[in-house]
């Protein structure tokens, strides 16, 4: 278990065993750059790596490993070695995740003193950083399915063709409806509603790759935007999603009720904008609800 670190410890480091402040461990200019470094930035990676840099130029040959398991955050700056020490990071109560030095050569107590001095710099930085993108999260995430929301695609997606543009990247996409929505409401409640799109929405993401992103299109549609993959990767996990939320069991409905999807797929071409490409995709899904309903209309169709 390793110690905790909070801003009330820099009263008492900076001083050790009686020593005067003119015999301080960190001089006060050395404090004074350490936090002009780690106020450059408002991301937490930024941050930390900006850490590491200035621990390694008063504690030579060290790394670092800051985790947040809560907020699904790891950075690692350098390589773990097997010496090493950790720190619980708090402030007035609350965790700002734990950050872990380690070393081949060992750590001796004035190392760990130091290491403690410059750890109370970073503790404000650290939480603004995480507050910075949380914010930013949130504004770009939909409040009911947790997904991506549309301000969010509209901006991934456009960055994505210019990225597929100029390095002649494979980049597909899926447009996904869910299969008469309105009866669901109509017969159910929109309560009833709001639990069948964050299921189908948490069908999606499971289905999906750590490298594909999942957004709320608006209403009930979905998009899922898949880099480096040709037309038909996108077609196959587009089926995969479909016979997944058609295997769906949902308490709340009755058990003759079914939840069924239709998609419809594009991949980028050459010359695509984002309208051209979601137009695409959008053809395919009117053409997948006209032929019946829980079907994918692939690239090839």
């Amino acid at each position: 278990m390793g110690r905790e670190i909070s801003p009330a410890v820099a009263q008492l480091r900076p001083i050790v065993g009686g020593k005067s402040p003119q015999e301080k461990l960190v001089s006060d200019s050395t404090v004074l750059r350490v936090s002009t470094a780690l106020q450059a930035s408002l991301h937490v990676k930024d941050v930390v790596h900006a850490f590491a840099n200035e621990v390694r130029r008063i504690v030579r040959d060290v790394s670092v490993r800051y985790q947040n398991r809560s907020r699904e955050i790891l950075v690692q700056d350098g390589t773990n070695q097997i010496n090493r020490c950790s720190y619980k990071l708090t402030l007035l109560g609350e965790s700002l995740g734990e950050l872990v030095f380690t070393r081949a050569k060992s750590l001796s107590d004035d190392d760990q003193k130091l290491l403690e001095v410059l750890l109370c710099a970073l503790i404000y930085p650290l939480r603004n950083a995480l507050l910075y993108e949380q914010a930013l999260t949130q504004a770009l995430k939909d409040p009911l399915t947790g997904v991506n929301n549309r301000a969010s695609m509209d901006a991934y997606l456009k960055h994505e063709i210019l990225v597929s543009e100029r390095h002649k990247n494979a980049m597909s996409l899926i447009m996904l409806d869910i299969d008469l929505f309105k009866s669901i409401n109509d017969t159910f409640g929109h309560v009833v509603g709001d639990v069948v799109l964050r299921a189908v929405a948490n069908t999606i993401v499971k289905c999906t790759r750590d490298s594909d992103v999942v957004f709320r299109y608006g209403g009930e549609e979905f998009v899922v935007i898949l880099t480096n993959t040709e037309g038909a990767g996108a077609d196959f996990l587009a089926e995969r999603i479909r016979q997944s939320v058609a295997a769906l069991d949902i308490d709340v409905l009755a058990n003759h009720t079914s939840i069924t999807v239709s998609a419809g797929v594009a991949q980028f071409r050459p010359g695509d904008s984002p309208i051209s490409l979601l137009s695409r995709a959008d053809s395919r899904l009117y053409a997948a609800k006209k032929l019946g309903r829980n079907r994918v209309e692939t690239c090839a169709n």
